[in-house]
């Protein structure tokens, strides 16, 4: 009877793990000193000094980064020290960034602070509309010969 709940509880830790589903939390009495690298999603309210990389990122109007973060996607509402890397960036209103960003997608509401640089990313996002042009170029007719006589308009 125990065995198939800890089979089951071990195949759920197994799958979350996997495909990054899992949810790792820093509470705001909590400081890491060093670099986190995780393939889950991240809340921090504490305070990090080193390195962030996730695959989601949120961070409380309490949390503090002092390091560098690169993420997929984030939601940044505390303060940041350091670089900012991250396909989708959303800024609250509490954010207050010191250091360079770099984007594919950005929003930022009113209030947030940035003292930096910020630096569109060319990805995917932002490829799709060139591969949209492109592919309508391609389905056009050639335009009309400059010698051929034209149709007087009537």
């Amino acid at each position: 009877m125990f065995a198939k709940e800890k089979k089951a509880r071990a195949r759920a830790a197994g799958k979350s793990g996997k495909n990054g589903g899992g949810l790792s939390f820093i509470g705001a009495e909590v400081v890491v000193n060093g670099d986190i690298v995780t393939e889950a999603r991240l809340h921090v309210d504490g305070k990090i000094e080193g390195d962030v990389r996730c695959s989601t990122l949120s961070q409380g109007e309490t949390g503090t980064i002092a390091g560098n973060i690169v993420t997929d996607e984030a939601r940044l509402a505390g303060l940041v020290d350091g670089t900012v890397t991250a396909q989708r960036l959303t800024l609250g209103p509490t954010a207050r960034i010191t250091g360079d960003v770099a984007y594919e997608v950005l929003s930022i509401e009113p209030g947030a602070r940035i003292e930096g640089r910020f630096a569109r990313r060319e990805g995917a996002a932002a490829s799709a509309p060139k591969l949209i042009v492109a592919a309508e170029k391609a389905k056009l007719p050639p335009p009309p010969d400059a010698t051929e006589p034209r149709a007087a308009a009537g």
